[in-house]
């Protein structure tokens, strides 16, 4: 696996699903190695000074995971060129490992660097690769200019097979490049050792939540294209209509400050609770605080944290963009909005909080299809399929 999200020293939680669907992947009996490069920081910088202590190989929870260096320019100063740049950091690596222990198949996660670069690794060792489109390499990175996306469509075109997490990002792959093998779709799943039905007021006495009427509950960064702001501004319009429901934010980014400010100025911000970064053996807690769980992106592959909130057992509030729509169905364990849209998005919450039983019913169907189909179980046994198509050529 190769894959430059995996969590670290650095970053115990960064690309935490790409080890969920690794620990998965053993527990159906295969055998898994990570490659997870990381930056080289030179001495002198001090805020990188992190990068310079993790170390060559690590285990984390049985899975040996190998953090060889790359060179890194801060702001994506690469451009394009971060794609040569990730595979001359992982090729030692990569080789010294098949030579150790000759692996079947090469699996990167995002087109660019890793894909493209797995591609490449992959010719010269003889086997194949696949990789996983997430979001920002096909929708993203292409916009950034005709070289980035010239690297994106390499990636498309010279894996063995192309996985994406939803429908809507392999479109948005097929305009790119056409693959050598059709677009197979397996979407995220959710840690069923993590997420999973918890009872409100047991989550919110634990998180020290008051317990005195409906709370709303949001996992995320804060930054413009979680639609954050969009969510304090739904707040204010909830707060004029009657009052407010009390919100509960778990996440760190930029947008913190501005929107504080922005809630004083709404007359919410006795009404939102603040968590900050969270481990991650405490997410399912604090999404069971919620009546209802809120996403209100403004673009997202196949969001991860709605497959982890359906596991909770929760319904589901957020903006129909990208792949969202695929899983939470409306009005059947959810509801969608448009993005930019406060008052939608009040309504939206109004309607779930104050109906019960539409609520429950919501939750119960959420609970359902994440069992069903969005485990991280059910995605290794769609991988496996992949797997096993590609090295029989």
């Amino acid at each position: 696996m190769i894959s430059h999200m995996y969590p670290s020293p650095v970053n115990p939680t960064g690309g935490i699903f790409v080890h969920e669907q690794v620990r998965a992947l053993i527990d159906r009996g295969h055998e898994v190695r990570v490659v997870s490069p990381k930056g080289w920081a030179p001495p002198g910088l001090g805020r990188w000074k992190a990068y310079r202590d993790v170390v060559p190989e690590d285990t984390l929870d049985g899975v040996v995971v190998h953090y060889p260096r790359k060179l890194t320019l801060p702001g994506g100063r690469l451009g394009h060129r971060n794609a040569d740049a990730f595979l001359a950091g992982i090729r030692r690596t990569v080789r010294r490992i098949h030579h150790d222990w000759p692996f079947d198949v090469i699996h990167a996660h995002m087109m660019v660097p890793d894909g493209w670069a797995a591609a490449r690794m992959a010719r010269e060792l003889g086997v194949p690769a696949v990789g996983t489109a997430h979001r920002a390499d096909v929708l993203d990175v292409p916009a950034e200019g005709r070289l980035s996306r010239m690297r994106v469509a390499e990636a498309i075109q010279e894996l063995d097979a192309v996985i994406t997490v939803s429908r809507a990002i392999g479109d948005a792959a097929d305009a790119i490049a056409r693959p050598r093998r059709p677009i197979t779709v397996v979407p995220n799943g959710a840690d069923a050792e993590v997420f999973l039905p918890r009872d409100a007021a047991g989550a919110r006495e634990r998180l020290g939540i008051p317990d005195d009427g409906p709370v709303v509950s949001y996992v995320g960064k804060l930054v413009p294209r979680k639609g954050v702001d969009t969510l304090i501004e739904s707040m204010g319009l909830l707060q004029v209509r009657g009052g407010a429901p009390r919100l509960v934010m778990a996440g760190i980014g930029g947008l913190r400050e501005p929107l504080e400010q922005r809630a004083a100025q709404l007359g919410v911000a006795d009404r939102i609770t603040w968590l900050g970064k969270v481990p991650h053996h405490d997410v399912g807690w604090v999404m069971s605080t919620g009546d209802v769980f809120v996403l209100p992106s403004l673009s997202e592959g196949l969001p991860t944290v709605v497959c982890e909130a359906m596991a909770c057992g929760l319904p589901v509030v957020a903006t129909a963009v990208d792949g969202t729509p695929e899983i939470v169905d409306d009005p059947a364990t959810g509801l969608l909005v448009r993005p930019h849209d406060a008052e939608g998005l009040a309504d939206a919450l109004a309607r779930v909080l104050g109906d019960a039983p539409l609520r429950a019913a919501m939750g119960a169907e959420a609970l359902r299809r994440s069992e069903a189909d969005y485990t991280w179980a059910a995605n290794a046994a769609r991988m496996e399929a992949v797997y096993e198509m590609v090295i029989r050529g």
